[in-house]
């Protein structure tokens, strides 16, 4: 008896979009259920409403319940969405994700560093998009999403305030590596492989996917520098064939912010994670870019030559 094929190879890749929303939809509301059951002998039946009033983080217990959902949620709208779809589009779930190939250990290492050199390019992206006004018919659009970055920066601040190594190292799995590789498995793994098949172009794909990993993030005031930093992920993904380069990438980026809200919250530094690494000196932006281009340079270059070529079939087109 032959095996049957895989429900979605067959399939448009607008056809497979649809089903992958359905998919994260169904997942996430799944998931959160039983997050919220899962809470309810610590904080009662009235967990729905104790959930709706906790972003305003008034206590260790209203943090520790929101790391919980966060947790829940990373798992419910990206690593398991993007799990079911490869299994539903070729049975193969590591080829298909591109997590069965290891980049270069030098590759690995011009990652992480990439990062940090682009940091005073992120901050003047963000500098300028700080600056951005909407036309004067959409004031009161523009007050709302004020308001809204300025509630998600209280947030945030909240969620990542600890003095104990325990929390930073629980704000490390949760913001850093669970971010990382939820969020890279679906936008790069998953999207930019559909979108690669759809538009027949990879280099509109991974713009698409950036487009929505920024957008998700529902920041205006944010948006030029992560969409910056998709673009960039994206083609780490495309250039290397695999997956981990984005998420350590990914991984590397968050997390150094994690460290620095430790660390400022301790004494031990007096830049915030907003300020580190800003800088409105044009030559060391200049810098910032060229080291950049030097660093991807040699990810390209030890990526194409590594002794076991990419897998064709990792991305329509390969650079």
């Amino acid at each position: 008896m032959l095996p049957l094929a895989p429900l979605l190879s067959d399939q448009t890749p607008f056809f497979k979009l649809l089903i992958l929303i359905m998919i994260i939809i169904i997942s996430a509301l799944f998931t959160m259920l039983l997050g919220i059951l899962a809470l309810v002998p610590f904080y009662g039946t009235d967990i729905m409403h104790q959930l709706s009033v906790a972003t305003s983080m008034a206590d260790a217990t209203d943090i520790a319940m929101m790391k919980f959902m966060q947790v829940v949620n990373q798992f419910g709208i990206f690593i398991i969405p993007a799990i079911i779809f490869a299994y539903l589009e070729s049975r193969k779930i590591p080829q298909f994700l591109q997590l069965d190939k290891a980049p270069d250990f030098k590759s690995f290492v011009l990652t992480a560093m990439v990062v940090f050199t682009l940091l005073p390019f992120t901050h003047w992206l963000l500098s300028i998009n700080e600056n951005l006004h909407l036309p004067e018919f959409l004031s009161s659009l523009e007050t709302w999403m004020k308001n809204s970055e300025e509630s998600a920066a209280k947030l945030t601040e909240a969620f990542l305030k600890t003095e104990q190594l325990s929390g930073l190292f629980v704000n490390i799995l949760i913001v850093g590596v669970l971010a990382a590789v939820g969020e890279e498995l679906l936008f790069r793994s998953v999207l930019i492989r559909l979108f690669g098949n759809w538009f027949k172009n990879i280099h509109l794909a991974v713009v698409v996917s950036a487009l929505l990993f920024s957008a998700f993030h529902l920041q205006f005031y944010g948006f030029l520098p992560r969409l910056m930093l998709g673009l960039l992920f994206g083609y780490l993904f495309v250039w290397s064939g695999t997956v981990w380069l984005p998420i350590i990438a990914h991984f590397v980026n968050n997390a150094s912010a994690v460290l620095v809200y430790y660390l400022y919250n301790t004494g031990k530094i007096t830049t915030d994670a907003e300020g580190f690494g800003a800088t409105d000196d044009w030559k060391v932006l200049l810098l910032s870019l060229i080291g950049s281009f030097i660093l991807l340079s040699g990810i390209i270059y030890f990526e194409r030559n590594k002794s076991q070529k990419p897998d064709n079939e990792s991305v329509p087109e390969q650079f």
